[in-house]
């Protein structure tokens, strides 16, 4: 028998403790819900499905670079915030770089193959300068040579020493595919590859990963959105037409993962406040 004095004080223990444990159901049974929807079978993304693509145009031309740098500038003037303006801006800016510069920087790797009086076939390594260098051939300068006028050029260049040069070019860029992949890294890509093919090189999505969550990221600065790299990506975008330059990173998303270990503790301890709160109710 609990004494007349003690009661008002117990009852409303009693009750503070009641309100916790419904709160406390309410949070574990939130967050099975939460858990249960994320660990469903997820939808098929865009950022992973085939794109009909022109083959001849995987590489974007001198004008369509012009053209894009154009219109990028004025989706930047327009952007609806200031994030968008920003990726907008950069990606300006890079389209405007390529154009002076070409898309040629040190270190960067290209597949050479030349068929005439003399067979070349090898991986050359821009040097210092932006300038390549073969066997028997005088240094070649890259400055301003944007890849997909590069296999004209050489073979232009070539020609001064080799009879009817049949040349081949795949021109690599060193980028680095992170998060939810199986061998996250640092790879040489063709630059006509597709966005979802470079994830598959990198061993694929994980279990848990969100490739609609996918972003592009050149030091600490955003190039693209998970918005506006989907916009690309279901235009058929390559690597080269999404202007990714050596050093560049993919980002893959990754799903909410559910604390199950904290959600057992939750339900462990609102069973325990059930059972003190039965107690309580029986000594009233």
């Amino acid at each position: 028998m609990i004494p007349p004095h003690m009661s008002n004080s117990i009852r409303s223990n009693l009750a503070m403790l009641e309100g916790s444990t419904r709160r406390l159901l309410s949070i574990a049974v939130l967050a099975v819900g939460v858990g249960a929807c994320h660990h469903s079978a997820p939808a098929p993304s865009m950022m992973m499905t085939p794109v009909a693509r022109d083959q001849a145009h995987t590489e974007a031309t001198r004008a369509q670079l012009q053209e894009l740098a154009i219109s990028t500038e004025a989706q930047a003037a327009n952007a609806p915030d200031a994030a968008t303006r920003q990726q907008r801006q950069m990606q300006a800016a890079t389209i405007r770089a390529r154009l002076r510069d070409g898309d040629f920087d040190v270190g960067d790797r290209i597949l050479l193959s030349v068929r005439g009086d003399s067979t070349i076939s090898d991986t050359v390594t821009v040097r210092a300068g932006r300038m390549i260098r073969l066997a028997n051939i005088p240094d070649i300068s890259l400055q301003g040579v944007l890849r997909s006028e590069l296999q004209d050029y050489l073979t232009t260049q070539l020609a001064r020493y080799i009879k009817h040069p049949d040349v081949q070019t795949t021109s690599l860029v060193r980028v680095a595919v992170m998060g939810s992949v199986a061998k996250p890294g640092f790879y040489q890509l063709p630059a006509d590859l597709a966005l979802a093919d470079a994830i598959m090189i990198a061993g694929g999505p994980t279990t848990t990963a969100d490739v609609d969550k996918t972003q592009i990221k050149r030091g600490t600065d955003t190039i693209y959105s998970s918005d506006l790299l989907g916009q690309e990506v279901a235009k058929g975008a390559t690597l080269d037409q999404l202007n990714i330059r050596p050093g560049d990173q993919i980002m893959i998303g990754e799903r909410h993962h559910t604390n199950w270990g904290m959600i057992a503790s939750i339900v462990g301890i609102s069973a325990g406040l059930i059972s003190t709160a039965v107690v309580l109710t029986r000594h009233r």
